[in-house]
């Protein structure tokens, strides 16, 4: 059962109506990007001392395991584990793994309990559709919206992109780059929409910019975006977003997940995908 607002201690509740904010808690990694349990005790302590309680904690941190691809699909979220891993008590991560599986990131799988979600063959073709037509409703939107600022700022993020660069480099760098066609957008609305995607997206396991030229064609595909985006013409930006994601289901479909093959052919998902901008 979900926490109300009755079940909240009235200090808590109090503190919220005062202004009070829960940050974001981010891991705790060494040089080889792997969990320091005695750092990440020290930012808990820290974090929970400023105010911020267990749930925030478990959620955030969580979340952005999966999203960073510390934790693959599969990967069993043991709630005394997190909890400990964490220095938290288990009560505010059980909430929190409820709410990831709430918004999809967790699945209850017989015999294992709680893991990261492992998407199917066919949602994987499923969410790329709907990834291509956010992304183009966004990019034609942009070419409205967007400050000349904002596209300076798209254009400089671009020039920043290094096609031989490592694939953990270039997804990062993709995600800065769509975040800010989408808060060119100035909608709130498709910006949530843009997180619930983004937030699937991170359990698709293996980046499609380890295949090979895949760099390369990206340079490609968002400089097409952008051009559409700074010379204003929404059609364009539209179709060019479209290409994007759609060359980008093709390679992931063909290549499968974490590289395995898997029965899906990439012109069904083509074909299922195309789509004319109204």
């Amino acid at each position: 059962m979900a926490l109300r607002w009755l079940d909240w201690p009235p200090q808590a509740l109090a503190a919220l109506r005062k202004g009070a904010v829960i940050p974001a808690h981010p891991l705790a990694l060494d040089s080889d990007r792997k969990l320091d349990p005695r750092r990440q005790r020290a930012l808990t302590r820290y974090y929970l001392d400023a105010g911020a309680g267990g749930l925030a904690v478990g959620v955030h941190t969580t979340q952005f395991a999966i999203r960073e691809g510390l934790i693959k699909p599969g990967y069993r979220l043991v709630e005394r584990d997190i909890a400990a891993q964490l220095n938290v008590s288990r009560t505010p991560v059980r909430e929190a793994l409820r709410l990831l599986e709430a918004h999809g990131l967790a699945s209850s799988v017989t015999g294992r309990g709680l893991v990261v979600t492992s998407l199917t063959p066919g949602e994987i073709a499923e969410l790329y559709h709907a990834w291509e037509m956010i992304e183009g409703i966004a990019a034609a939107t942009a070419a409205q919206n967007a400050t000349d600022l904002e596209i300076d700022a798209l254009r400089q993020m671009h020039s920043l992109w290094n096609p031989e660069d490592t694939a953990r480099n270039l997804g990062r760098l993709n995600k800065r780059f769509h975040l800010a066609i989408h808060v060119a957008t100035h909608n709130r609305f498709l910006m949530r929409a843009s997180r619930t995607i983004d937030d699937s997206v991170s359990l698709l396991g293996f980046s499609t910019y380890s295949l090979p030229r895949r760099g390369h064609e990206v340079a490609a595909e968002h400089g097409a975006i952008v051009e559409a985006i700074a010379a204003r013409n929404p059609a364009a930006a539209a179709a060019a977003a479209h290409a994007h994601i759609r060359r980008a289901g093709q390679l992931r479909m063909a290549a499968g997940t974490e590289g395995a093959k898997i029965h899906a052919n990439a012109d069904d998902y083509a074909q299922a995908s195309r789509m004319d901008w109204r």
